[in-house]
């Protein structure tokens, strides 16, 4: 299965879901998806963003000893921007408005990173 294919599903079966994004290390847009009018250009600055904010991430959980950071989430007046690690620095991005449930779409985002997983 296409990452294209993977991100469609992750955004069609997520209740309130604007965006999905596939990342690399380096914060580069692997694979993006939207079936809004939003820019990609913009989506794909977002992501970048969310690259720094898990790299900072990151580096603070190595130095308390906390271990790895799994996922973290972003809220926003009318938006939350979820993010999820898949693995050796690729993650994944979830733009949501505020209708969305928090739990499913996690959910969707552990299934998403499954299926990555699966095709990487």
């Amino acid at each position: 299965m296409s990452f294209r294919l993977i991100l469609d599903e992750m955004l069609v079966t997520t209740h309130g879901a604007l965006a999905g994004l596939f990342l690399d290390w380096e914060g580069e847009t692997v694979e993006l998806v939207c079936d809004r009018d939003l820019s990609d250009h913009q989506l794909r600055i977002l992501g970048a963003y969310q690259s720094i904010f898990l790299t900072r991430l990151r580096a603070m959980c190595a130095q308390v000893g906390a271990g790895e950071p799994q996922r973290f989430k972003i809220e926003f007046d009318n938006v939350a921007v979820l993010s999820y690690d898949v693995r050796d620095g690729y993650f994944i991005v979830l733009l949501v408005d505020g209708s969305f449930n928090e739990g499913v779409a996690w959910r969707r985002m552990a299934r998403c990173r499954e299926k990555l997983l699966a095709d990487m």
